[in-house]
């Protein structure tokens, strides 16, 4: 089992985020009367797929009919009507499936020209306008497909004659349909699109390295790190990381941090990643330990505007309050693991920022140092306290002699 139903209370304030606003996939949204557009939609481009491919739809349902209890149980608690109704259950997967083979397929720049130049999705303009709902929506818990459709449904298309579909390969075609063209290094089939986004996201912030050393004496985990802003009041600097890390230095005073692109679709898109982590033991929690890491790091505008002059927060919704909302937003009711990634970066970082040593040269240094006329003023009184004290020498010199 991989795909879950959430529990109510936690959709309650959130519905929307898990709640596919376009397209449907799988058994737990299909016949929403909101969809009803996108599924008569589908019907076009099952027919418009087998027209392309040239192979019957009865080769498609065999086959997926050899692997429907394998599919079925992908479903935690899987109405009846889809349990007891094989026959139905085989249509959705192919209609369902064939739909998001055509959408990881796709041109993205150019659009899929063999479809009709009206057509609502597959052309250019469909690509630029409808295709970023649809992004969104197939990254939702509820909403996803086991990518074990796909395979099959591509193993059917090339025939006996044709190569067997690796597993790599159709990981590679949900990381380009979000990424563009990253490497894919996993060569198992991942459970679903949520589950390859994950995989390769965690690949992006690194939370199983780092080269310094816990702190000595006593710790308390229980008390969180500064937000960004105090921190740099205590001598922190922050850095992009090079290497995906969440690292900190502590003989140079420098916290670096992976860079998080902040969009319209940030919020629905990391409270499913959040939820899949909570209700699929065993898939582990570095998504949510993250998000809570940079949720105590960002408690205002202040900390976001730091953070996005360092490169660290792309910000693409605009105002900076907004991306310090959704990033606080993630984390209610979510409750950290304390022994979870960055434990060392965590310690380090509280230590640091609570030598005193630490907030005096932070003090001096934005004092002093903060911009050019401020070094060149005291530049210029070192430079005439110098001068005084030759000169007060030189008469004291001349009035001996």
């Amino acid at each position: 089992t991989s795909i879950y139903r959430l529990p109510a209370f936690a959709k309650n304030k959130k519905e929307k985020a898990f709640t596919p606003q376009v397209a449907s996939f799988g058994p737990f949204h299909n016949g929403n009367p909101n969809l009803k557009r996108i599924e008569d939609y589908k019907r076009h481009v099952l027919v418009h797929f087998l027209n392309k491919v040239r192979v019957p739809l009865q080769c498609f349902v065999d086959a997926i009919e050899e692997v429907v209890e394998e599919l079925q149980g992908s479903y935690h608690g899987l109405e009846e009507q889809w349990t007891r109704d094989i026959d139905k259950f085989i249509k959705l997967m192919i209609m369902d499936g064939c739909f998001m083979l055509e959408l990881l397929r796709l041109d993205q720049e150019n659009g899929d020209q063999t479809y009709p130049d009206h057509d609502p999705i597959f052309t250019f303009h469909g690509a630029h306008n409808k295709l970023p709902y649809i992004k969104r929506d197939m990254l939702m818990l509820e909403n996803q497909l086991p990518l074990k459709v796909l395979k099959v449904l591509i193993d059917v298309e090339a025939g006996q004659a044709g190569a067997r579909t690796t597993e790599k390969y159709i990981n590679q075609l949900v990381l380009k349909f979000y990424w563009g063209n990253p490497e894919c290094k996993t060569e198992k089939l991942g459970l679903h699109v949520l589950d390859v986004y994950r995989q390769n996201m965690i690949k992006t912030i690194d939370t199983t390295r780092s080269s310094s050393s816990p702190p000595n004496g006593p710790k308390n985990d229980q008390e969180g790190v500064f937000t960004a802003t105090k921190l740099r009041e205590r001598g922190v600097r922050f850095k992009k990381s090079k290497t995906n890390r969440i690292e900190f230095n502590t003989a140079t005073g420098v916290l670096e941090l992976p860079s998080i692109m902040i969009d319209d679709s940030a919020e629905c898109t990391f409270l499913n990643l959040m939820a899949f982590e909570h209700l699929h033991v065993g898939e582990g929690n570095e998504i949510t330990t993250y998000i809570c890491f940079m949720d105590e790091l960002i408690d205002s505008a202040l900390d976001v505007h730091l953070l996005s002059a360092k490169g660290i927060i792309v910000n693409a919704v605009g105002s900076e309050e907004e991306v310090a909302e959704i990033l606080n937003s993630l984390t209610r009711e979510v409750i950290s693991d304390p022994r979870g990634g960055f434990k060392v970066a965590r310690e380090n970082l509280k230590v640091y920022s609570q030598k005193k040593s630490n907030m005096w040269k932070a003090s001096l240094k934005h004092t002093h140092f903060s911009n050019p006329w401020s070094v060149t003023a005291l530049f210029a009184a070192t430079l005439l306290l110098v001068l005084t004290i030759i000169q007060t020498v030189y008469a004291g010199l001349s009035y001996h002699h």
